[in-house]
C-alpha cells in the first residue's frame, strides 16, 4: 500500500467518495487517490443516518444550481455508478416538495424566493390554500394562507445505495481507501505535505481534502484554520398512521420547522430543535421528546389523521452545521493552499454530493471552477464573516 498519494481525502463517507469518483474518473487527472476512513462500516457516519431527499428550492442561484447538477447525476446515476454492467438500486420517488406559508410574510418570501428559482430553471408555483385542499385533500388548508410546491423531479432515495454507487466506481477506478483516522496534518511551507494516521503511518499527499463531515472543525485545527462547523442534533423519526392517504404525500415543510414525507408504507418525519445547541462529535442519541412534544402537535395541526399516529422506529442523526451561514465551505485558504474544504453542508450534504465532488475534482486538476462557479461559497468569506444569505435553510 502506497505511502504517498496525489490527493488523500480525510474521511470517506458521501463527499469524500464523490471527491474520488471524480477524481479518477477525469481523464486530465493521472493522480493517484487514497480516502482515509475510521469506520467502514459508516454506521457512525450521517450519510447512513441521513433522510435522503433531494431539491431545486433554495433561493440562492449558486444552491439552485448544485442541486440541479444533483438531479442531473440522479436520472442518469446507472451509467454514472456501474461497474462491470451493475449499479446500486437508487429506488428514486419524485415527490416534490412542499414549503406551507403561515403568514402573508412568509407568502411574500415565498414568492421572491420563486422569482428567482424561475430565472434558475426550477419550475416552483405558488398555491392558494384552495388549491392546496384540492391538490392534497387530507391537509387542513385553513391552518395556512398558502404554499409553495416543486416539480417531481424533487424527492427521495435510497442515500446508502447512492454513497455506495460511488464509492464502488471510485474503487474501481484505482482509488484506495485506508481504514485509519488521520490525526495530524503535516505542513511545511505553506502547504500541507501529508496526513499523520492513529495508526503512526505517515503518508505523504500532494493535496489533502478536508471531507470530515461534522468532525471538519478538528481536521481544519490540524493545519491552524478556525472553520465554523459544528455537530448538531437531528432525529429522524419513522410513524405509521392509522387511516391511509391515498395522494401524494411531498417531503413537506411547516412554518414551524418540522418536515414530513411518505416513506413507503410510513411516513418519515423530523424538525429543528428547539433549542439546537452543539454537541458531542460521538452523540448520535435519539431525542424521543422532540416527537411527542414538538413534532406530533405540529404534524396533527396540518394532517388531521396524524393525530393517530404511531411511532415505527426513530434513529439519531448530526448535521455538519455552519453556525455562519448554513451553506457549504468550498475551496482553499492561502495559508495553506492545497488543503481543501468541502465541509458545513447543514443537511444537504448528499442532495450536493456530486455537484461538490465535480467541483473539488476541478480545483485540483484545472485550478478553478469550471462546471459550476462556487466562490461565493469560498473560505474567504469565513475569515471576512460575510454571509451568503440562503433562506431555504431547511
Amino acid at each position: 500500500m502506497s505511502d504517498a498519494y496525489d490527493v488523500v481525502c480525510v474521511g470517506g463517507a458521501a463527499i469524500g467518495a464523490a471527491v474520488a469518483y471524480y477524481l479518477t474518473e477525469n481523464p486530465d487527472f493521472d493522480g493517484t487517490v487514497g480516502i482515509i476512513e475510521p469506520d467502514p462500516s459508516y454506521e457512525l457516519a450521517q450519510t447512513s443516518r441521513a433522510q435522503n431527499s433531494i431539491r431545486e428550492q433554495f433561493s440562492h442561484p449558486v444552491n439552485i444550481a448544485i442541486s440541479q447538477y444533483g438531479l442531473d447525476f440522479i436520472d442518469n446515476f446507472v451509467e454514472n455508478t456501474e461497474v462491470e454492467g451493475q449499479a446500486p438500486e437508487l429506488n428514486y420517488r419524485g415527490t416534490g416538495y412542499l414549503f406551507l406559508a403561515g403568514t402573508d410574510d412568509d407568502l411574500a418570501l415565498f414568492h421572491e424566493q420563486m422569482l428567482v428559482q424561475h430565472e434558475c430553471g426550477a419550475m416552483t408555483r405558488m398555491l392558494t390554500p384552495a388549491e392546496v385542499a384540492a391538490e392534497f385533500p387530507y391537509m387542513d388548508a385553513t391552518q395556512i394562507v398558502g404554499a409553495r410546491m416543486g416539480t417531481m423531479r424533487e424527492g427521495s432515495f435510497d442515500g446508502w445505495a447512492f454513497f455506495q454507487g460511488y464509492r464502488q466506481r471510485a474503487i474501481h477506478s484505482g482509488a484506495t481507501y485506508i481504514t485509519d483516522r488521520v490525526i495530524d496534518i503535516d505542513i511545511a511551507a505553506g502547504r500541507a505535505t501529508g496526513v499523520v494516521l492513529e495508526s503512526g503511518r505517515r503518508i505523504a499527499a500532494g493535496h489533502v481534502v478536508n471531507a470530515a463531515g461534522p468532525r471538519a472543525r478538528l481536521i481544519a485545527e490540524m493545519v491552524g484554520l478556525d472553520l465554523p462547523v459544528e455537530p448538531r442534533a437531528r432525529t429522524s423519526f419513522v410513524f405509521d398512521c392509522r387511516t391511509k392517504i391515498e395522494h401524494n404525500v411531498p417531503l413537506t415543510i411547516t412554518p414551524e420547522g418540522v418536515h414530513f414525507r411518505r416513506e413507503q408504507h410510513h411516513f418519515m418525519t423530523g424538525a429543528v430543535p428547539d433549542p439546537d445547541p452543539a454537541i458531542a462529535y460521538d452523540d448520535w442519541d435519539v431525542r424521543p421528546d422532540e416527537f411527542e412534544e414538538q413534532i406530533w402537535p405540529t404534524v396533527a395541526k396540518y394532517v388531521p389523521v396524524f393525530d393517530q399516529i404511531g411511532q415505527v422506529t426513530a434513529w439519531g442523526g448530526q448535521y455538519a452545521y455552519n453556525t455562519l451561514d448554513h451553506n457549504l465551505i468550498i475551496g482553499a485558504a492561502p495559508e495553506v493552499a492545497n488543503f481543501i474544504f468541502a465541509n458545513g453542508f447543514s443537511g444537504h450534504g448528499l442532495q450536493q454530493g456530486p455537484a461538490v465532488g465535480r467541483a473539488v475534482n476541478e480545483l485540483i486538476t484545472y485550478g478553478e471552477f469550471r462546471t459550476i462557479d462556487m466562490s461565493v461559497l469560498s473560505y474567504e468569506r469565513i475569515r471576512r464573516n460575510e454571509p451568503v444569505h440562503e433562506k431555504v435553510v431547511i
